[in-house]
């Protein structure tokens, strides 16, 4: 599965006996989308809030203020004193979180379908009514600068942040999502407001509803809490082209405070979220499982690697495909080695047909437990809208179905056999002396 996106799935089965209720769009005359899918006998429902804008639409001087403003529009908006928020959906019955991406930041509460107003009334008034006062934006930036402190804690960190840089390179995407300390602590109410009214536009805004609601209660409360009025102007999203840029392969090692050797290999690739099906089923095939390919043929068979894991950075405008092996120290050179044997072989015969649809039979099943969630329902149906992919959400299952042996060869081959980076984090000498 991707390492950086919610998979988009969608499968007609029965729950509690009756089929569920296919997606319903509707559009409210300020511009903000609202879907709704109606999921009987849960006796709950989700909200959702999924906004056009993440790190994608910053630059190096506001660098993190998507991830900021989430945490502002907890405290305070006009119906709500800060902190109050959390205690109105929890005496509710209800739970809440927010999350904010590269392409993407999304809002959500799910509780109990007769407190549903709640849920309507909360998030659209954090969405479109914050005040952002000033003495609780100055409250909050401890707060994410010790989460961006706390990033450096991770040993592997530096590696990460450079491969995902130059894999990224030349586009929006190399801005890391929780951003900087300079840049936190310059935000003011002011440049808040302004990012805010700019891109948390009503059209930008898809409201998703799904769960034991009806159509017509769902809209009439989207009605009634969603179309706000603004004169402000919409923001427009990223949507530069980009094509892959790296012409020859490369390696880095990082000596740090580790036990083992951690690779990381990278690929760019020529595509973006839309082709996600194919890559879904070659990372099914390589890495989904404990006897999945790779960790059979480097794990048990050859012994070289204590972890391995491969997965696509598949985002709206841009890709990359990343594959992650942990080894015991001065084995990395080995299990790279062994990995390219590997991927040649696998490229070179494939997999039976009855291998394949293995495959995808996995990947199918686990999408048709995540249907049993509304919250995962309505996680999907927002992300295959907020990519401008509204499509995909309904044909994710066929487009499974339909990839064969062929396809999954020609999308390894494009991806292994062209230059990439290989970065290690390695014991450091210190460390190693220490050990003996």
């Amino acid at each position: 599965m991707s390492l950086l996106r919610y998979a988009v799935y969608v499968c007609l089965f029965l729950y509690g006996g009756v089929a569920l209720g296919e997606t319903v769009e509707f559009q409210l005359k300020n511009g903000v989308t609202g879907v709704h899918k109606f999921t009987p006998h849960t006796q709950i429902t989700t909200v959702q809030a999924w906004i056009k804008t993440g790190s994608v639409n910053e630059d190096s001087k506001n660098n993190g203020i998507s991830h900021f403003l989430e945490h502002i529009l907890f405290k305070g908006t006009k119906n709500f004193k800060p902190d109050e928020i959390d205690n109105v959906v929890e005496s509710h019955g209800g739970v809440m979180n927010a999350g904010t991406s590269k392409d993407y930041t999304t809002y959500y509460i799910t509780l109990p379908v007769e407190h549903a107003e709640v849920a309507f009334k909360v998030i659209s008034d954090m969405v479109f009514n914050a005040l952002f006062l000033a003495a609780e934006i100055e409250k909050e930036k401890p707060v994410v600068v010790q989460e961006i402190q706390r990033k450096f804690d991770n040993p592997t960190y530096d590696m990460w942040r450079e491969a995902v840089a130059l894999l990224y390179d030349k586009t929006p995407y190399t801005m890391e999502v929780i951003g900087t300390e300079d840049n936190v602590n310059s935000f003011t109410t002011e440049s808040l407001r302004k990012y805010y009214d700019t891109y948390y536009h009503p059209q930008n805004v898809t409201l998703v509803v799904a769960g034991d609601i009806s159509e017509k209660e769902t809209k009439a409360l989207a009605e009634k809490y969603f179309n706000v009025k603004t004169t402000a102007k919409a923001g427009k999203g990223y949507d530069g082209k980009w094509t892959p840029s790296i012409k020859k392969s490369s390696s880095k090692s990082y000596e740090r405070d580790v036990a083992q050797d951690y690779v990381l290999l990278g690929y760019q690739v020529n595509a973006t979220a839309e082709d996600a099906p194919v890559y879904d089923v070659l990372t099914e095939i390589l890495s989904g499982g404990e006897y999945s390919y790779l960790n059979k043929e480097l794990k048990y068979d050859r012994e070289l690697v204590t972890a391995v894991s491969a997965g696509d950075m598949l985002s709206k405008n841009a890709g990359g495909y990343l594959v992650h092996m942990i080894t015991n120290p001065d084995d990395s050179d080995e299990a790279v080695k062994a990995f390219d044997e590997v991927i040649a072989k696998f490229t070179d015969k494939g997999l039976s047909a009855s291998d394949l649809q293995k495959a995808k039979n996995r990947l199918k099943s686990r999408v048709v437990f995540q249907q049993e969630r509304a919250y995962s329902d309505a996680s999907e149906i927002g992300y295959s809208y907020t990519i401008d992919q509204k499509d995909y959400y309904n044909r994710y299952i066929n487009s499974i179905d339909a990839i064969t042996m062929k396809d999954v060869l020609s999308t390894a081959k494009a991806i292994f056999t062209a230059p990439h980076i290989t970065y290690k984090t390695v014991p450091s000498a210190e460390s190693s002396t220490e050990e003996r």
